[in-house]
């Protein structure tokens, strides 16, 4: 469902229960036909690499559950990744380890495939099938297709709006701090809406720091009394938000990011939810939605 001026609306039950969420799939469910050697590596380094990012255990049995693969053809899908150099030596009963190279190259495969998705989208196809698509087709076109492609979706293109999401925002900005604004609304009343009262224990300004990762970091001007920060990850799973220096700090690949036409200003969007750190999952009246603009 839209409203007029062509932006999805969320229903927030649905919203809350975390079934407006999509993410990113590379099971084997969703394809009817065979994989060759070279694109299972590479959705297997795909993988990984996500995990790794969210933090997520590298272990085998995950492996095979993910991909529905036995764990014979998985070990042998490790062992000639491993002669590429993108994991270091397996040793049984310990968590897989990428290396630096196995890393640069699966982040490599996870931009690919987000900017074709993007591009499928872009000519009209729905996002859960674009994303399915990107799978197959980030493997088989040209390196000269890809480049072409990446730097329309991310560069040229300025004509449509697309939707980023497990973003670590390190393609788009060097090493360093950089200060940009924020706003915390309540769910419970949206037109007009309403800042949550959290919102005011906070500075305007949030610092979004990029190192090897992208954080955004709050900045607390007062405290929250007994209540703590929670967001909410692609997982459907409340986490609660690790305390920084002045405030708390949030992986920036947890939200979603809105870039608009012909604005410089990039909407990023989390539900996130102020409750005691022992309650586990929050009422309506606790929920909100964090925004971030950077530009």
């Amino acid at each position: 469902m839209c409203d007029r001026g062509g932006r999805k609306l969320v229903n927030l039950s649905s919203f809350l229960s975390g079934q407006g969420e999509i993410k990113m799939d590379t099971s084997t469910e969703k394809h009817n036909f065979p994989h060759s050697k070279l694109e299972k590596e590479e959705d297997i380094l795909e993988q990984l690499c996500i995990w790794k990012t969210q933090n997520i255990s590298l272990d085998l049995e995950r492996i095979c559950q993910h991909f529905r693969m036995e764990k014979r053809d998985i070990v042998v899908c490790l062992k000639r990744m491993q002669k590429e150099g993108y994991l270091e030596k397996l040793i049984a009963g310990q968590e897989i380890q990428l290396t630096d190279y196995g890393l640069s190259v699966g982040n490599d495969c996870i931009y690919r495939h987000n900017s074709i998705s993007q591009m499928l989208q872009f000519i009209g196809v729905n996002e859960k099938t674009a994303d399915q698509d990107a799978c197959r087709i980030e493997h088989i076109v040209t390196d000269e297709s890809t480049r072409a492609i990446c730097q329309f979706i991310n560069y040229e293109n300025m004509y449509y709006e697309r939707r980023i999401r497990n973003s670590e925002l390190t393609d788009r900005y060097e090493k360093g701090n950089y200060i940009f604004s924020m706003q915390m609304y309540s769910l419970e009343q949206r037109c007009p809406r309403k800042l949550k009262k959290e919102y005011y224990c906070y500075s305007r300004n949030v610092i979004l720091e990029i190192t090897k990762k992208g954080y955004f970091k709050l900045q607390k001007v007062s405290s929250l009394g007994n209540k703590r920060l929670w967001y909410k990850n692609y997982d459907k799973q409340w986490v609660l938000a690790e305390q920084g220096a002045q405030g708390e700090q949030i992986p920036s690949r947890v939200f979603e990011f809105i870039i608009k036409p012909n604005d410089r200003v990039i909407e990023g969007k989390l539900l996130i939810a102020f409750m005691p750190e022992n309650q586990t999952e929050p009422e309506v009246w606790d929920c909100g939605q964090l925004e971030v603009e950077i530009w």
